[in-house]
């Protein structure tokens, strides 16, 4: 990747109706961005078409073909890592449940997906018809609790009012963004855990793009169509 120019990065997570992204001009001569936009769309490949050199998405890439009780490797690993807030990492859908629009039928298949799963299901499968091609490459997984970890240790739940104000302390904290806490204070309350963890998702596709990003595990497999199970942050 270039690193002495400025470049676009972006930073996606789910939200009521569709999905929000932070996109950022990252400078590399001073390590920050020059200014970031929020921008919400209903279909992803909409986010999709913007010239950016790295999406990193909170959503799973890699998935198994059939059902993993507890996930993928890394899945096992984030809750890890995480401890008490573990159950912010979902176990995901493989793509055995792609055929399913109806829990009901997909669980009488033997797909044992839960139900907050099962939600994130249309999620993840209209990310999974958006990497084809060169896009591959420039889209990661990321997790913004994971982010949140390497920034601040343990945070009280983003669902509280202390975590997210500590969550969007940690960020403006970093000193790389210019408009977080603008955007942040005119966002409506229904979005604001949705921006923050956008803006842990575009922090996290800035470590990526600098080579400064852990990822579990450190040698993932890749599922049937190339696409790494692993999680960057």
């Amino acid at each position: 990747m270039q690193l002495d120019r400025e470049v676009l990065l972006v930073g996606i997570d789910g939200c009521p109706g569709g999905w929000l992204a932070a996109a950022g001009l990252f400078l590399p001569e001073k390590g920050a961005f020059s200014g970031e936009k929020l921008i919400r769309e209903s279909k992803l490949k909409k986010i999709f078409s913007l010239p950016a050199a790295l999406f990193a998405v909170d959503m799973p890439l890699g998935l198994p073909e059939r059902f993993l009780p507890g996930g993928r490797p890394c899945d096992r690993l984030a809750r890890k890592l995480l401890g008490k807030r573990r159950g912010a990492i979902f176990t995901p859908p493989p793509r055995e449940a792609f055929a399913y629009e109806d829990y009901e039928a997909l669980r009488r298949r033997g797909i044992r997906l839960n139900r907050q799963s099962f939600l994130i299901l249309p999620k993840v499968r209209e990310l999974d018809a958006c990497l084809k091609g060169p896009l591959k490459e420039k889209v990661f997984e990321t997790h913004p609790e994971l982010v949140f970890r390497v920034l601040c240790g343990e945070l009280p739940s983003k669902h509280k009012e202390e975590g997210l104000r500590r969550r969007l302390s940690c960020l403006l904290e970093a000193g790389l963004f210019r408009d977080l806490a603008a955007h942040f204070k005119n966002s409506p309350s229904r979005l604001k855990k949705d921006l923050l963890d956008a803006y842990a998702c575009l922090l996290a596709a800035k470590r990526i793009f600098r080579g400064e990003a852990e990822v579990i595990p450190e040698r993932p497999a890749r599922d049937a169509c190339g696409l790494p199970m692993a999680i960057w942050f």
